[in-house]
């Protein structure tokens, strides 16, 4: 029997603009973190929710769309996704 190697796993840097979650308002932070948002930085700019992740990941499109998940589960939704790596 052979030994399978472990998929490679390299660390994607992006940034989502999250609709649907209000900064003033809403517990963003938490709901972000407890969504699986742990690898990310949040900031406001001018009232618009920025979420900056740094993912690890197999490749850069599962990075994205497990971060999409994760914005969504905390009831956000993904207004635009800005690429800090390119893929």
């Amino acid at each position: 029997m052979s030994a399978q190697a472990a998929p490679r796993i390299d660390r994607y840097s992006f940034i989502i603009q999250v609709d649907g979650i209000e900064p003033r308002t809403d517990r963003y932070e938490a709901l972000l973190y407890d969504a699986g948002c742990d690898d990310a930085l949040v900031a406001v700019i001018e009232n618009t929710l920025f979420v900056d992740f740094d993912r690890e990941a197999p490749s850069y499109e599962e990075a994205v769309s497990g971060a999409t998940r994760n914005v969504e589960m905390a009831g956000g939704k993904v207004a635009r996704i800005l690429p800090l790596d390119a893929p």
